[in-house]
């Protein structure tokens, strides 16, 4: 019985010693495919820049509504520009060029300009505040936090494939989020430096804004079909 005994706690110490070994490796391996799926591709605002493509949308944002040709200019000096040709509609066709900067917020804008400017900046170029960094391009991959009341939602990509979009066909992928009854939407495509498509409520449940890339025109840009 004494021998027994010893043999019996001689096993439970290997078991525990293995569990200690293999655990952290098991847990590292966990956490690696679940919130960091390394062989997926990353995308950040501004990636594909440098292919200088011509990107068309239409914008509706409350009672807003008007169409923004953005070119993206070759890289002169270290400085990259942004030419933004708004038309409102029925009215002037307005040009600005502005320096892109890391969390594309352009403040140095016109004064017929400027209220088209802030509406992308709330549209558009929010994606600034998800991915100013590179996030992952994986289905279930978490993008970050948002506070929306007393409520605590997350930004992750819940589908992929190839979509079939106003401009064309592309492998895109869709983040979203609830908020409230209705589901928010957001659409990018590997390589092309802004989101394609949005469609965002507000809190009661109002469409917010919209956006839609409808025109593009990226030829050195890899990894598209039309």
């Amino acid at each position: 019985m004494p021998n027994i005994r010893i043999v019996a706690i001689f096993a439970v110490i290997i078991i525990a010693a293995v569990a200690g070994i293999a655990w952290p490796f098991l847990s590292t391996m966990k956490t690696g495919y679940i919130l960091q799926p390394v062989q997926a591709s990353q995308w950040h605002m501004g990636k594909g820049s440098e292919f200088v493509p011509d990107m068309v949308y239409q914008v509706s944002f409350n009672q807003t509504k008007f169409s923004a040709d953005m070119k993206f200019l070759p890289v002169s000096g270290g400085t990259q520009q942004l030419l933004v040709k708004i038309n409102p509609g029925g009215g002037n066709e307005i040009d600005q060029t502005v320096n892109i900067g890391l969390v594309y917020d352009f403040v140095n804008t016109s004064n017929e300009s400027k209220s088209y400017f802030d509406i992308l900046n709330q549209s558009i170029f929010s994606m600034r505040d998800y991915a100013t960094d590179a996030k992952f391009l994986a289905k279930d991959a978490e993008w970050g936090d948002l506070y929306i009341g007393a409520n605590e939602e997350k930004l992750k990509v819940t589908d992929s494939g190839k979509m079939s979009f106003q401009f064309g066909s592309a492998n895109a992928y869709l983040l979203s989020y609830r908020i409230g009854a209705k589901i928010n939407k957001i659409w990018v495509v590997d390589n092309l430096p802004l989101p394609v498509k949005a469609e965002i409520y507000d809190p009661d449940g109002n469409l917010q804004y919209t956006y839609e890339l409808v025109s593009l025109k990226a030829p050195a840009t890899p990894g598209l079909t039309s």
